[in-house]
């Protein structure tokens, strides 16, 4: 493993730049996304108002919901983990005594966003029940609607759980070897 990290050491730095970079990014452009959409829901509230009685009356909570978890889904979480990726890439360019906090959370921080994969798909469906809502529609229809919903869905929550699961083994056999070192 040494010789493959003082090999590929430019590329791992590289790498680790770039995940704190989309870090930031993700980060940084979520608080920017969450504070336009609010002042342009707040500047369009009457507009909202109208809308939403056309739409079945969809409640503020529902937006507010709605605004929650696409922050966390779409910026917070995965901002998260890139600055996960980032320390893992420096804890392994680097002879730390102890992986960065944020390091030791990246298992838990893996299944921490497979949750909230499945409550935004759950948030989903409501959303596409309610908007499809139509008594002629077969349940048949329903369900072929939602299958784009939920097969990426339990894909990505497969994917992360292993990711967690390799994560929590691997740490240990790091910090293992470089004590060997």
């Amino acid at each position: 493993m040494v010789q493959f990290i003082e090999k590929h050491r430019r590329l791992l730095q590289a790498y680790c730049l770039v995940a704190r970079i989309i870090g930031w990014f993700l980060i940084l452009g979520g608080i920017l996304w969450l504070l336009v959409i609010v002042k342009d829901f707040q500047s369009n509230v009457e507009n909202i108002q109208t809308e939403t009685n056309l739409l079945g009356n969809i409640a503020i909570p529902d937006f507010g919901a709605y605004l929650a978890s696409s922050f966390l889904y779409a910026f917070g979480v995965p901002g998260f983990l890139a600055f996960a990726i980032a320390g893992l890439l420096d804890y392994l360019l680097r002879p730390h005594t102890k992986p960065p906090l944020i390091l030791g959370m990246m298992d838990k921080l893996c299944y921490l966003y497979s949750i909230i994969l499945i409550l935004k798909a759950f948030i989903g469906y409501h959303w596409l029940v309610r908007f499809f809502a139509i008594p002629e529609m077969s349940e048949s229809t329903r369900i072929l609607l939602m299958q784009p919903l939920f097969g990426p869905t339990l894909a990505k929550v497969l994917l992360l759980v292993g990711v967690g699961m390799i994560l929590h083994r691997l740490l240990p056999v790091i910090e293992e070897s470089k004590t060997l070192v």
